[in-house]
């Protein structure tokens, strides 16, 4: 189930359009078994995913240092703050309205993307046993700017200011949630049960290369999927 969290902003319209650009086999296993890979958070690229800036981890040891009186013990409370991430797993969106050809150039070893909606997405887990919650990510600069405390939302939805040209929409799977604790879980990843038919809009190719998508419509005949495989407008 897809679950609205109170520190998690939406996209302003539920017709927002989305996009995931993901490798041709995970394609497949949406399709072919209806699940959607969530990575451990700990698997992205950005060195800062999930971690304090610098001004909230200053703020976040002089609150603790005044309880305790002790600076070693402030230091590996704010360490131990921090740890909160590793209970998140996420799976990424692009927030656009047309294809970008900026994402394609970053993104186009991964061969293919999923086209959808804010409003799809949020239907899609109506048969997930897990709780999903989502929202746009918050971009601020991690050498002079702070988030606030005492959530660990807060800290997973925020990046540093280089990134804002992915206009990114986050998927979360926090598995210390009531409904995910019974759940399993592998270390690197988390497979989550969704609605594929609802889910893809529509399917596109990178445009940079040559691609036999028989294999890909018969996953999708198979599967009685309302989908279509797109021509890139990048390509023309």
């Amino acid at each position: 189930m897809y679950s609205r969290h109170t520190y998690l902003n939406e996209p302003e319209k539920p017709t927002q359009r989305l996009w995931r650009y993901l490798k041709y086999e995970r394609l497949l296993e949406l399709i072919n078994e209806g699940n959607l890979y969530f990575p451990h958070i700990t698997r992205m690229s950005d060195k800062w995913e999930g971690l304090l800036t610098k001004k909230t981890e200053e703020k976040l040891f002089w609150a603790e240092y005044a309880k305790y009186n002790n600076a070693e013990v402030a230091k590996e409370s704010t360490k131990e703050y921090e740890k909160h991430k590793d209970a998140f797993y996420i799976n990424c969106w692009h927030m656009n309205n047309q294809e970008s050809y900026l994402m394609w150039k970053v993104y186009g070893d991964r061969g293919c993307a999923i086209q959808t909606t804010y409003e799809r997405i949020v239907t899609s887990f109506h048969n997930a046993p897990a709780e999903i919650n989502g929202g746009v990510v918050n971009y601020i600069d991690y050498e002079r700017e702070q988030f606030p405390l005492g959530n660990t939302f807060w800290s997973v939805s925020h990046k540093d200011i280089p990134y804002k040209d992915e206009r990114e929409f986050r998927l979360f799977y926090w598995k210390l949630s009531l409904p995910n604790q019974n759940l399993p879980v592998e270390e690197t990843g988390v497979k989550i049960a969704v609605d594929a038919d609802i889910l893809i809009e529509n399917i596109y190719i990178n445009p940079a290369t040559l691609f036999d998508a028989d294999k890909l419509a018969e996953a999708i005949n198979n599967k009685s999927l309302s989908c279509e495989i797109k021509k890139s407008r990048i390509r023309e």
